[in-house]
């Protein structure tokens, strides 16, 4: 009996043991900045961080863009960055231009990594170019960089022409169909930017959508991006401990998309290689690559079978992080574009100007060069984006800590997120006079690359900057184009917008029609 007493005992003072440790590794976290000797927010309260942790109230991307802009307003001019903490978990926010050109720049080796779960084995999908890190995210960059050449654009600009002209016939019958010209535009920019992405990069046309409906292909892409597999606690282990997590073969994939995707793929190319058929699109180049890889491996054994599964995983994570990294966010610009346009009516007149002018140049004819012509419209598309970045704020994660240069006493230690606020910054007045007003004439002169490199983010900067940029601005450019030259656009609400997801609705008005009442501002 006595021995029994022991034993319990040496488990009570283990359990006291552990739980004191646990206790002051809490208090350590708490008081992580403190320790430091950073500008710092202090910490929640316990109760309120378990409460959060119990009823998994997750913050939006407004919650916390909204929150990155006060600290950059409060603890700006106190040191190269000022420190938070999610939850327990200390982070640093970014204050000064000149640490942000040296982690998306100068040095970004040690800052490649976005944070992100990645399971490359278990979760095919998960392992795109947006989610990689390290020498992964380089060897995939390397394979894909040359398919997105500027010629390349050319082969496209037919297939996105043409999707273009559908979503101006859908505005076109849509209005037809109802007895008011108010249109809520975002199901029809969403579905056009979805489209022309289904044709380019999985081989989509009209044909192939007899068995693979476009309406299918969405709902998966839904449930790709919208989907949470896991719940919130879930979650952040899988982004604090990704090995564990990885040995556990946990993933973030609804199954159900990933048998999609690898079955979509595998079909197109089966029929190209049966047809004999090299078309001019994304999804060609993809194959090219996969060819590649195979033929500077080739051998006939079991390792060969394991080789062909991982590169047709490899496509379809190729083909999927065009999805991830720009349906959305292509289709709310564009948005926010018509947006900007409807409220600041000189400029849309002017972008008309520059429209019909260009098209006189080159006769009539709705070509690439008429299209790369169009100056003014690539300043609204950036000044567009300088108000309603694409993303909010920039993560990134240290592979290894990190001294700020001339900033000894301030250490950016491995694996500690690091955040750039990008829309703190582009609405900072330092930066950008009048920030709050829409001016694309900010973007008309010379351009200063060395400066935009830490206070400009429209399509990221440096190394990891938007691959796509130039499919992204064809898309966008195309279809403000046609529509423009049929409509004149119009706010028909005097709420201002907060963001796509509230809803944007839009008067159109066809352009030689004079409506009753508006008759002096038409001449």
């Amino acid at each position: 009996m006595g021995s029994m007493w022991i034993i319990f005992s040496i488990i009570g003072l283990i359990v006291l043991c552990l739980l004191v440790l646990l206790i002051m590794a809490a208090r350590y976290q708490r008081d992580y900045w403190r320790y430091l000797e950073i500008p710092h927010e202090p910490p929640k309260k316990l109760w309120h961080i378990t409460k959060q942790l119990v009823t998994q109230s997750l913050s939006t991307e407004q919650m916390k863009a909204a929150h990155y802009s006060a600290l950059y307003t409060k603890f700006k001019g106190q040191g190269p960055f000022c420190g938070f903490y999610a939850l327990l978990q200390p982070r640093a926010l970014v204050l000064e231009s000149e640490l942000i050109r040296q982690i998306l720049i100068k040095d970004f080796a040690n800052f490649n990594d976005r944070g992100m779960y990645v399971n490359q084995k278990t979760d095919p999908l998960s392992s795109d170019l947006y989610g990689r890190r390290g020498g992964l995210w380089q060897e995939m960059r390397r394979k894909l960089d040359p398919i997105f050449e500027s010629e390349r654009m050319e082969w496209l600009y037919l297939s996105i022409y043409e999707e273009a002209k559908q979503l101006l016939l859908a505005v076109s019958t849509t209005l037809m169909q109802q007895s008011h010209s108010t249109l809520h535009i975002q199901k029809m920019t969403r579905r056009y930017v979805l489209s022309s992405l289904a044709s380019s990069v999985f081989g989509l046309d009209m044909g192939q959508r007899i068995k693979y409906s476009l309406e299918e292909f969405e709902q998966m892409t839904e449930l790709v991006l919208s989907t949470r597999k896991h719940g919130y606690f879930m979650n952040l282990l899988m982004v604090r401990f990704p090995n564990f997590c990885r040995w556990l073969r946990m993933r973030t994939t609804p199954k159900e998309a990933e048998i999609y995707f690898v079955q979509l793929l595998h079909d197109m190319e089966a029929q190209r290689e049966a047809s004999g058929v090299r078309k001019k699109d994304f999804l060609q180049l993809l194959l090219d690559i996969k060819e590649l890889e195979l033929t500077t491996h080739e051998s006939e054994s079991e390792s060969d079978k394991e080789l062909k599964a991982h590169l047709q995983h490899e496509l379809v994570a190729h083909a999927f992080g065009f999805l991830r990294a720009g349906f959305e966010q292509t289709s709310n610009t564009l948005c926010y574009v018509l947006y900007e346009l409807a409220i600041n009516a000189d400029v849309q007149r002017k972008v008309r100007e520059e429209l019909n002018l260009s098209l006189e140049r080159h006769h009539n004819n709705l070509s690439y060069e008429f299209i790369q012509s169009l100056n003014y419209m690539g300043q609204v598309i950036s000044e567009t984006l300088r108000m309603h970045p694409i993303t909010p704020y920039i993560v990134r994660r240290t592979l290894n800590d990190y001294v700020v240069p001339d900033h000894p006493k301030f250490i950016l230690v491995k694996e500690l997120f690091v955040i750039i606020p990008t829309h703190a910054i582009h609405n900072d007045p330092e930066l950008y006079l009048s920030p709050h007003q829409f001016n694309p004439d900010r973007w008309g002169g010379p351009r200063d690359s060395l400066r935009e490199q830490s206070t400009w983010f429209g399509f990221g900067v440096g190394a990891r900057s938007c691959i796509g940029v130039q499919l992204a601005q064809l898309q966008l450019r195309l279809a403000l184009a046609l529509l423009l030259l049929e409509y004149e656009f119009t706010l028909n609400s005097k709420r201002p917008l907060i963001s796509c997801q509230d809803g944007i609705a839009l008067k159109l008005t066809p352009l030689g029609v004079v409506e009753p009442g508006t008759e002096e501002r038409a001449v």
